[in-house]
């Protein structure tokens, strides 16, 4: 009995972390996605990765969806790259990440090139991920 016991949470363990690390991989393309979809100028595919309850946390203020989509439109990427990606999962519908961003562009004509800090919070509405959350700043 003891041996069936183990055995079912070895395989409810090992399910898990297969699950956990499909959806880390998911979230860092969709993560990734989202830069080269503002690159891209793709405003649609951006705007269906945004929560309907999103916030972001910027120096400028707070954005909901609709003014974080109107303030990205601002923004003429002409490269970027993320790094050094960590993915945190706060549960199962939820995930931190976090990461450095080295970008070259401008955001209303004036240069904003150089590296940012960055954290995006997902959460899993029905099947899909959705930001709900995102702050970045430059570093130092």
């Amino acid at each position: 009995m003891k041996k069936l016991i183990a055995l079912a949470l070895i395989t409810i363990f090992a399910t898990s972390v297969a699950v956990f690390a499909a959806d880390k991989d998911t979230l860092i393309t969709a993560e990734k996605n989202t830069w080269q979809n503002i690159k891209d100028k793709k405003w649609d595919d951006f705007k269906k990765i945004l929560s309907a309850d999103f916030k972001g946390v910027y120096s400028s203020g707070f954005n909901t969806s609709d003014k974080e989509l109107a303030e990205v439109k601002t923004l003429d990427m002409k490269s970027y790259s993320l790094g050094d990606i960590d993915v945190v999962f706060i549960d199962k519908d939820a995930a931190l990440l976090t990461y450095s961003v080295t970008l070259q562009g401008t955001e209303e004509g004036k240069d904003i090139s150089g590296k940012m800090n960055a954290a995006s919070v997902w959460k899993k509405e029905g099947n899909d991920w959705r930001c709900v959350f995102h702050t970045d700043v430059k570093a130092e």
